[in-house]
């Protein structure tokens, strides 16, 4: 069974330039077999609201649809992480 990571990296700045972080995490789980990691929009952060978390998973899940991974009517379980509680949930999809 596939499973799709998504990495949410995070900007940050010294004042004189910027640094992006979570590129090597998604690269270290290449490692593991059926494993595809994937970089949400860095202006998604983790802590953010309810609609924010969302829209991250439907872009994730429109990749897994794109690349195949995905079928129409699949049921996908979803581990994710919501202030200071983990969520997980199945969701089935729709055509």
């Amino acid at each position: 069974m596939p499973v799709i990571s998504v990495v949410i990296p995070r900007l940050k700045t010294n004042q004189l330039r910027w640094t992006f972080t979570g590129a090597f995490e998604a690269r270290q789980s290449l490692i593991v077999r059926g494993l595809f990691p994937m970089l949400a929009d860095p202006r998604h952060p983790a802590e953010s609201k309810s609609s924010t978390n969302e829209s991250v998973l439907k872009v994730a899940l429109d990749h897994g649809k794109a690349s195949g991974v995905i079928k129409p009517h699949d049921r996908v379980v979803v581990c994710q992480k919501l202030g200071d509680a983990s969520v997980v949930k199945i969701i089935e999809l729709e055509d």
